[in-house]
């Protein structure tokens, strides 16, 4: 195999006039810096390539933990430019590393797989494998039939300076760890099969999670039940983060850890939202990698988002369909622990709540292939956990999730112009194609409202969009496809109240 090489080096010049010498050509047989360096890598590390086109390294004698070649001080980069100092009692030079770097990955073309972030799945047997995220590679493996931690996973997790160590889990604890959960974080309890089933399938990489919503009023402490939340299965040195400012910050956040939470969410502007449902989904994105004008970096993922918020405003169909709310109990003052307090005691029952949660992952599993839903709505996976944790606990948590989905639907109407106008004055049956729809609505009185379709084609494409969100709120949505002699397609509205 050819391995690209590309050397920085200055081209040697002649010596001038003023008496500066050429320089003196290197011993026959002694090797460049940036050789040395490659050697070095090649005799503690087997390379490789990630499906996203990041080189890795992994040691050839110990743990199988996966160390990226470029990031920070964790970096292979990082420790080859340690042990050559070590070796050579001077540092290597920027050229030398670049040129070493460019060859290592050269060298890991030669083996391409995907690595995980702290969960991934076993296609062999249907099974989890989660990454503790110490120093020794051991992972945790979860089946239907039980869970165990063992020395070491057949697939490869990488770690980012966002992972941090989970516990060892303590077996046999069963509900009663769930319940040292309850006991400091504040949720409502209607609302607590929906958390503890969203924590299952959290542990399930290969399907959409909702973006769990935690909301209260101020006194709720939703930054400590988000850090909560996040903690018990990804643990991070931030567990939060700020709302990211635009699309590119977004995906350096997301990028970083299986669970990515944000904290103290006002608003979602339109961007965000469509982020957030891309990622929900484990749609990628592309950005030019970093001092480069060709080479792109794709950036392909599934996230188990987290947010809070007192209120957040309006939202889009799309993201309402996606999320679960949950609403969090104030605190009383009595009952209120400081810092000081929560921490060492989370850091007591955490081992307890980790294994109370595989526990119940097994059961949920077991559950699965019972599980026949009436309806399925937009996240049907979630809503086959969901209900599949409703008989391991003997809840009805199915019911209130399918309730309040009913709820952010009605209330995501008025985010759209032509849909608010749709539920605002259609009263009863309606019949006809967009263009008739658009005429019937366009309040020629008053100024047109932002984002008014401007065509019946838009207004088209607007009615396909909501008609998912506008059945979830009550409404009958159709169309004849363009099935009649005009071969125009026919759309019918009934309103909720139409259809009793």
């Amino acid at each position: 195999m050819t391995i690209p090489h590309a050397s920085h080096q200055p081209t040697q010049s002649p010596a001038s006039d003023s008496g500066d010498e050429p320089p003196r050509p290197k011993p026959a047989g002694t090797k460049s810096a940036a050789t040395e360096l490659v050697e070095m890598a090649q005799a503690s590390y087997r390379f490789g390539t990630s499906t996203t086109g990041e080189t890795f390294g992994i040691p050839l004698d110990g743990p199988p933990v996966t160390f990226m070649l470029r990031g920070g001080k964790h970096s292979l980069r990082a420790r080859l430019a340690d042990r050559y100092f070590a070796t050579h009692a001077k540092a290597a030079s920027s050229t030398a590393l670049t040129d070493a770097l460019l060859t290592v990955e050269g060298i890991g073309q030669e083996w391409e797989t995907e690595l995980h972030l702290r969960v991934a799945p076993d296609g062999l047997d249907r099974s989890t494998w989660i990454d503790l995220g110490d120093h020794t590679g051991r992972a945790i493996h979860l089946t239907e039939h039980g869970w165990t931690i063992q020395r070491q996973a057949p697939v490869l997790f990488r770690r980012t300076a966002l992972t941090a160590t989970l516990p060892d889990p303590v077996v046999g604890v069963g509900m009663g760890g769930l319940e040292l959960l309850w006991q400091i974080l504040n949720v409502e309890e209607d609302d607590r099969p929906l958390v503890a089933a969203w924590l299952i399938a959290a542990l399930i990489p290969e399907i959409p999670h909702p973006t769990l919503a935690l909301f209260g009023e101020q006194g709720t402490g939703k930054t400590t039940a988000t850090k909560l939340v996040v903690s018990i299965i990804d643990a991070s040195p931030v567990p939060v983060r700020k709302p990211p400012r635009d699309a590119d910050a977004w995906v350096t956040a997301a990028a970083g850890s299986w669970v990515v939470a944000i904290d103290n969410l006002s608003t979602i502007p339109p961007w965000l939202s469509d982020s957030l449902c891309r990622a929900v989904t484990g749609d990628g994105d592309v950005r030019r990698r970093l001092y480069s004008d060709n080479d792109l970096h794709v950036f392909s993922f599934r996230r188990a988002i987290v947010f809070n918020g007192i209120d957040i405003g309006s939202l889009n169909g799309d993201l309402a369909d996606r999320m679960l709310p949950i609403n969090l109990e104030r605190i009383p003052d009595t009952d209120r622990l400081d810092e000081t307090q929560l921490w060492p005691l989370w850091a007591d029952i955490h081992p307890h709540v980790l294994g109370a949660v595989l526990d119940l992952a097994v059961d949920v599993f077991t559950q699965l292939p019972l599980v026949e839903l009436a309806e399925r709505p937009r996240m049907a996976d979630f809503a086959r956990i969901l209900a599949a944790t409703d008989n391991a606990l003997g809840t009805t948590g199915l019911d209130r999730y399918m309730g309040k989905q009913g709820s952010l639907a009605v209330e995501s109407l008025d985010t759209d112009p032509l849909v608010a106008a749709i539920t605002g004055r259609i009263t009863s049956g309606w019949s006809g194609t967009a263009g008739d729809l658009l005429v019937q609505l366009t309040n020629l009185d008053e100024p047109t409202p932002k984002d008014w379709p401007t065509n019946p084609r838009a207004a088209t494409g607007r009615l396909k969009r909501w008609a998912p969100v506008l059945r979830k709120a009550g409404w009958t949505v159709t169309d004849d496809a363009g099935q009649n002699k005009a071969r125009i397609v026919r759309w019918t509205l009934h309103p909720p109240q139409d259809q009793i």
